[in-house]
C-alpha cells in the first residue's frame, strides 16, 4: 500500500472517532423541531384528534383550546380550535375572539416543571446546589415549626409536610410577606411520610432560586432558560399590549373565593372571604388566575404565573426529550436530566409527575413524564417514543360548574394521547 493511501486512511479513522457519539433514540444530540407530517415519522393520521376536541367543545368542557404532536423532533400537528375568548363575565361575546395556534394561555401549576424544575435541574447540573440540600442552607428563617430537615428533594417530590394550600394574600401583600409566611408554617404531617401536592413547596423552591442567582425568578428563567431557547412567546406578568394574543381565564376569582367561604369546598380558611376586598370583578386575561401568585407574589411565583404557547413549550419540550440540549444551547446535562424524570418518592419524579393515566392515556412507556394546569393545561413527554403531546385549554372561560368547580380537561388529553399512541406503527 502506498504511503499517500495510508495517510489518507488515518485521517478518515481520525474524523470518524473524533465525532461525537449520539444516542440512538435522540434524533441528533441537540435537534432543532421542524414541521413535517405523520409520514415522516411512521404515525398515521391524526384527523380524529379534531373530532375529540370538537366534541370537547361543543360539550362545554372548553370554549377553545390548542393541541401540539411532535415526534423525533417533527411537528406532525399543530391546530387550534374555537375560542380565545368567549365569555365577558358570563356574558357570551357578539364577537368571540378565535383561538390560533400561537395564542398564549395561562399555565397554571405548568409554571411548576416549565419554570421552576428547569431552573432547579440547571443549578443542580451546573453543581451549585444539591436535591439532598437542606432549604436552611438557602433560607435560614425557613428551619422553624419542624422544617428544619426538609430538603430541596422533599419540595420536589411534595412531600415536605407543607400544607397543600392557603390564602396568603389575606395577610401578605408581597413576596417578601409570603416569604414569612412559609418560614412561620408548622408542617402538615411528618416530613417524608406522604405525598400532599402543595403549592407552597414549589414557592419555596422558587425562593431558593432567588437566594442562589440573586435574581428575581422571571428574570432568572428569562436569562438562563427562556432567553437562549428563543422562547419569545414564555413569561411571566406579560405586557396589556399582548392582551389579545393571550387566552382568557376566569371570570375574577370565583373558585378561590368559594375555597375560602365554604369550609364544605375541601379547605379550612378561618378568615372571612368577604373581609378580602381586592376579589377581581373581571374576565381575566393576561392576569394570573391563581391568586397566591397574583395577589401576592406580584404575578411571579413558583407554582403559577408562567404565559407560554404551545410551540413554545415544545421548544422547552424537545430540549428534554434531547438530553437536556436545543441546537447550540445546552440547560443541563442528560443525567440530571435523567435523574428529576425517574420515580423518586411514591411514584414522583422530581416535579415531573409520572405514570398518570388519567391525562398521559393508557399506551405511554415506563419513561413518560409530564404535568397538568389548573386553567386546563397539560404536557406529556416520552423519551421512548421521542414524542411529545401538548394540550393548552381556556376551560375556565365558560364559567364554573353548579358546584363551583370546572370541568376537567385531562379526558380530553388522555383521548388525545390515546389517538397518538395508537398512530404509531
Amino acid at each position: 500500500m502506498k504511503v499517500g493511501k495510508v495517510v489518507v486512511m488515518l485521517l478518515v479513522v481520525t474524523l470518524i472517532i473524533s465525532i461525537p457519539f449520539q444516542s440512538a433514540n435522540a434524533k441528533g444530540y441537540g435537534d432543532k423541531l421542524r414541521h413535517g407530517s405523520t409520514k415522516n415519522v411512521d404515525m398515521n393520521a391524526l384527523d380524529e384528534i379534531d373530532n375529540v376536541v370538537e366534541d370537547a367543545i361543543e360539550n362545554e368542557v372548553t370554549p377553545g383550546a390548542v393541541v401540539l404532536i411532535a415526534k423525533d423532533g417533527t411537528i406532525v400537528k399543530e391546530s387550534a380550535y374555537g375560542y380565545a375568548q368567549k365569555y365577558d363575565m358570563g356574558t357570551l361575546l357578539d364577537h368571540p375572539r378565535h383561538m390560533k395556534k400561537k395564542t398564549m394561555f395561562d399555565l397554571a401549576s405548568l409554571t411548576k416543571v416549565m419554570g421552576t424544575t428547569q431552573g432547579i435541574m440547571k443549578l443542580v447540573s451546573e453543581g451549585k446546589i444539591s436535591v439532598d440540600d437542606r432549604v436552611t442552607e438557602y433560607i435560614p428563617k425557613f428551619g422553624q415549626n419542624g422544617k428544619e430537615h426538609v430538603t430541596v428533594a422533599d419540595l420536589l417530590t411534595h412531600t415536605s409536610g407543607l400544607t397543600p394550600w392557603q390564602p396568603t394574600y389575606l395577610e401578605a401583600e408581597d413576596s417578601e410577606d409570603v416569604l414569612e409566611y412559609i418560614s412561620d408554617m408548622s408542617l402538615e404531617y411528618e416530613t417524608g411520610t406522604d405525598r400532599r401536592y402543595s403549592d407552597f413547596s414549589f414557592m419555596t423552591l422558587g425562593f431558593i432560586i432567588e437566594h442562589v442567582t440573586g435574581q428575581r425568578l422571571d428574570q432568572y428563567l428569562m436569562k438562563e432558560v427562556y432567553g437562549p431557547l428563543k422562547m419569545k412567546d414564555t413569561m411571566f406578568t406579560p405586557p396589556d399590549k399582548l392582551d389579545k394574543k393571550i387566552a382568557a381565564t376566569s371570570w375574577g376569582n370565583p373558585f378561590e373565593y368559594k375555597m375560602i367561604d365554604d369550609p364544605n369546598f375541601g379547605y379550612y380558611v378561618p378568615e372571612e372571604a368577604d373581609d378580602f376586598s381586592d376579589w377581581r370583578q373581571y374576565t381575566l386575561v393576561g392576569e394570573v388566575n391563581d391568586g397566591n401568585s397574583f395577589y401576592a407574589n406580584g404575578g411571579v411565583a413558583g407554582h403559577a404565573g408562567l404565559f407560554s404557547t404551545a410551540r413554545d413549550l415544545a421548544v422547552l419540550g424537545q430540549t428534554m426529550l434531547n438530553g437536556g440540549s436545543y441546537g447550540k444551547t445546552t440547560l443541563y446535562n442528560e443525567s440530571t436530566l435523567s435523574t428529576f424524570t425517574k420515580p423518586q418518592r411514591f411514584g414522583q419524579g422530581y416535579g415531573f409527575e409520572l405514570n398518570k393515566s388519567w391525562y398521559m392515556g393508557d399506551r405511554h412507556s415506563d419513561s413518560a413524564f409530564g404535568h397538568t394546569g389548573f386553567t386546563g393545561t397539560q404536557v406529556i413527554f416520552d423519551p421512548a417514543y421521542d414524542l411529545q403531546i401538548i394540550v393548552l385549554t381556556n376551560k375556565q372561560n365558560n364559567g364554573p360548574l353548579e358546584s363551583g368547580s370546572y370541568p376537567s380537561t385531562g379526558g380530553l388529553s388522555k383521548d388525545i394521547a390515546n389517538l397518538v399512541y395508537e398512530s404509531i406503527e
